[in-house]
């Protein structure tokens, strides 16, 4: 095993004992170390695999390393007693494990989170862009990800903030049910309440290995740092130079937090680059080295040749999206299926010899793709998009799983809410206002349903209606003990009536069609089992996540989205000031130097060649606005770049006036 790994990934790998920080620079092969290590464990140190814990950021990183680590160990089927996922889904199995009936646990969907923090809002008359539901939402987030309470945030004077966040915690724990951040909180909280859970979770792992460490916040670190326990066999793997979620509170100081509290950590930095050509490289390098950053890598390649990196300037939107298209064109020598095809029997890409799914256009806000899709359409160039949410975020699947979530917990006001009247069955607003009512008398959601049923004094369709609804509810219960988790999805699709009601969506069938997929991952035990991980599971994929590598189709998303993914030809497009970097001075230093790592991340996805793009004038924000180019230009070396002469737009001649005639 060791024999195909470079010197830095070999020492990496066969460092077993005590902790280690691997910076690992874009392109190094980290995923490789991280299952070449666990199989090295297992197969030379004797290791049980349910000693081994790997967590990552990304549900999909999580399957690939273990896809990959069953083509390297000699019993393939022991990769699934490694402990291995997100963070999130290790601390809620955790978490499900130490709980009184711990398959119960439920975790809010995003439509419900949205929804109390509203009904809060609108009680207390707060309103303003401060005290946006989605801005709220954010802030609980961050304080969450920070191990801040709502009494940690009154003494730092933010009461206000501090009363909703308190109510809207008060509303879960009444209902019994965790947010996304809880499952990260919850656990560290019990840990540090009561030590012997701690010490049992503790002796549970010797070896703890962790991806992508520059996305770590303080709450998964704390977490970290009290699971690690004597062992101290921790292993994080990181680069700094790629840490672009400061938004969502990941603090790249932390690595330094990591050498003071394990000082007898060993460093081992991968620079050697297996993706992109030198000029790639050192383009990025130059941009790079205006952060200041003492944890960095000096990333170097083998492959020495490859193109100038390429920069056209342009009016305004449309002349970058038909100039990205014009370069696409040219890169494929025509659109023609026989001359792409017939052009891609090389180990060298030049022009001429590209398909279309070698071709990525990026861009730092959703908003920028309207053009550009606009432009490849009428191209005729096939694209894949991928947008701001999972392609099973959809009413229609929110709808089907409240309908399995209040079989599995018939005390759900919430699920019940959504299920109530869909499909319409006669339940309207005067029927809801009843349930309210009965509601807030205390009354349980499932003896509301039955007394509705059998109440005289309600209207004959109030009663029928709610005879039928606990009917489908009783026959799914029956569906979810007996079948697998897929199988029970299909069922309750058609047996509710929502495949007719949403027949005439578009995207329902392709959301339905995901979410059987995905099921599918966990297994053929019944729905009663697996329903509260596969809950779990779908807060955890990003839209990212879906991109199909085999689609033959230009792919158009933005940097965040790209993270991991690589291209043999990267757009990047919109790069001014405003928009990449999307900051302004006021936001300080840290803001600044995180857009620049975006470009960074950015530019290391491609393998062989990256094309810009920026334009003079731009729709932005609800205007037509002047842009000014963006600094990170001005940043790559000079004899990295060549400017492309784009030939101004013709203006459309007025129609010469015809003459008019007598007859």
């Amino acid at each position: 095993m060791p024999e195909q790994l470079n010197e830095a990934q070999r020492l990496a790998v066969e460092h077993t004992e005590g902790s280690l920080l691997i910076l690992a620079g874009a392109g190094t092969g980290k995923t490789r170390v991280l299952t070449h290590r666990i199989a090295y464990l297992i197969e030379n140190k004797g290791v049980g695999p349910r000693q081994i814990m790997a967590v990552t950021f990304a549900r999909k990183a999580a399957l690939e390393m273990t896809s990959r680590l069953e083509t390297l160990i000699s019993q393939p089927s022991r990769v699934r007693e490694i402990r291995m996922g997100t963070f999130h889904s290790v601390s809620g199995s955790l978490l499900r494990e130490c709980t009184v009936a711990g398959a119960r646990l439920k975790l809010l969907s995003e439509p419900d989170q949205m929804e109390r923090i509203k009904e809060i809002l609108t009680q207390h008359s707060l309103s303003g862009p401060e005290w946006q539901p989605l801005e709220v939402v954010r802030k609980i987030s961050m304080a969450k990800g920070q191990l801040l309470s709502p009494d940690d945030l009154a003494i730092e004077n933010d009461r206000k903030f501090s009363t909703v966040y308190r109510l809207y915690q008060h509303t879960l724990e009444k209902d019994h049910v965790l947010d996304f951040d809880d499952l990260i909180s919850r656990l560290v909280w019990r840990w540090e309440a009561e030590p012997a859970l701690l010490s049992r979770h503790q002796k549970l792992f010797r070896f703890i290995l962790v991806d992508e460490f520059q996305d770590i916040n303080e709450a998964q670190y704390r977490w970290l740092h009290l699971l690690t326990g004597s062992y101290r066999n921790l292993c994080v793997v990181g680069d700094t130079d790629q840490s672009i979620y400061g938004f969502r509170g990941s603090n790249i100081t932390i690595f330094q937090r990591f050498q003071e509290d394990f000082p007898e950590t060993q460093l081992i930095k991968l620079e050697q680059n297996f993706r992109s050509s030198q000029r790639i490289l050192a383009a990025a390098a130059g941009v790079i080295s205006h952060n200041a950053n003492p944890l960095t890598c000096k990333l170097w390649s083998e492959d020495t040749s490859g193109p100038l990196l390429r920069l056209g300037r342009l009016v305004d939107e449309r002349q970058e999206a038909h100039f990205i298209v014009s370069e696409i064109e040219r890169l494929l020598g025509g659109s023609s299926h026989y001359q792409i095809y017939q052009s891609k029997n090389t180990d060298f890409l030049e022009e001429n010899q590209y398909g279309f799914g070698d071709f990525a256009i990026l861009y730092r806000t959703h908003a920028q793709s309207r053009p550009l899709v606009e432009a490849l359409s009428s191209a005729g160039i096939p694209f894949q998009l991928l947008g701001e949410k999972a392609p099973f975020a959809t009413q229609a699947v929110d709808s089907l799983l409240s309908y399995l979530c209040y079989a599995l917990n018939t005390s759900s006001m919430n699920d019940l809410q959504v299920i109530f009247n869909l499909p319409p069955r006669g339940l309207g607003e005067k029927a809801r206002q009843w349930l309210n009512e009965e509601l807030a008398k205390g009354i349980d959601p499932w003896e509301a349903l039955r007394l509705a049923s059998r109440n005289l004094d309600l209207p004959v369709t109030y009663q029928a209606a709610t005879d039928m609804l606990r009917r489908t509810v009783i026959s799914l219960q029956n569906l979810i003990n007996t079948l697998p988790l897929s199988e029970a999805l299909e069922r309750t699709w058609k047996e509710t009536g929502l495949h007719h009601h949403f027949q005439s969506a578009t995207s329902a069938e392709e959301s339905f069609r995901w979410l059987r997929l995905l099921a599918a991952l966990h297994g053929g035990k019944p729905a009663t089992e697996t329903l509260p991980a596969f809950l779990e599971d779908l807060s955890q994929w990003r839209a990212g996540d879906f991109f199909d590598p085999r689609a033959d189709a230009v792919s158009l998303m933005t940097i965040h989205a790209a993270k991991g993914l690589e291209f043999p030809v990267v757009f990047i497009s919109g790069l001014e000031q405003d928009l990449l970097p999307l900051t302004h001075t006021n936001q300080g230093k840290e803001a600044l130097q995180e857009e620049r790592r975006l470009f960074y991340v950015a530019m290391t996805r491609a393998r062989h060649l990256v094309v810009l793009s920026t334009a003079s004038r731009r729709f932005l924000y609800g205007e037509r606005r002047t842009c000014k180019a963006s600094p990170f230009i001005e940043e790559i070396p000079s004899h990295c770049l060549e400017e492309i002469s784009v030939p101004a737009s013709k203006k459309k001649k007025p129609p010469k006036e015809k003459q008019l005639t007598l007859f």
